[in-house]
């Protein structure tokens, strides 16, 4: 279904220049490649400038663009040699460049890169799904690491009810997402 519906706004966007389906596009893309250009730039608003940049140059390219399947490609390309762009200017390149040439292994590091963030997205997408409550406990204690009490405080609940609410979270994101489960280990996401 989801799928479906980023299918049909791609190509939507990309024949009418639809600005409800260029929403879509960068509501399904925008947390992995932030996660992706992080990857190079490890800088959060360096890496948001950057996905930013990527996405005015996609609404201004779309009259050019014709195939919505290599859309993906396209905008983890873009994000990428903006990236590496980026670091070439700062003299961060140099450091960059000698790692990679010196692990021979930059085709698999670029692929890892990809596949970290294709988990990260559905990981992210798994997350926003969660019912409104049991997201914001998890989102308070996993991705903003506070402790029990501060998101009691913070969302004005009981601390029992953040355990529920955690307890409850965990249970939905690891039967959603336990086809991922040895990937996520192996990727130390």
């Amino acid at each position: 279904m989801e799928n479906d519906n980023l299918i049909k706004a791609s190509e939507s966007f990309l024949l009418k220049h639809d600005l409800d389906s260029f929403k879509v596009i960068y509501n399904h893309y925008y947390r992995s490649l932030c996660f992706f250009a992080h990857e190079y730039l490890k800088d959060g608003r360096l890496v948001e400038d950057t996905v930013q940049d990527v996405f005015s140059q996609i609404w201004e390219k779309a009259p050019k663009l014709n195939d919505s399947a290599k859309l993906q490609g396209y905008l983890y390309a873009m994000v990428r040699n903006r990236s590496l762009n980026i670091l070439r200017s700062n003299d961060h390149f140099q450091k960059y460049q000698e790692h990679e040439l010196n692990t021979d292994t930059w085709e698999e590091d670029e692929s890892l890169r990809l596949v970290k963030s294709e988990v990260y997205r559905e990981i992210m997408q798994s997350i926003e799904r969660l019912p409104q409550r049991a997201r914001e406990v998890f989102e308070l204690s996993y991705l903003t690491q506070l402790r029990e009490h501060e998101v009691a405080l913070r969302l004005n609940i009981s601390v029992n009810s953040v355990k529920t609410h955690k307890k409850r979270a965990r249970s939905i994101l690891k039967d959603e997402l336990k086809h991922l489960f040895s990937l996520i280990m192996i990727l130390k996401l």
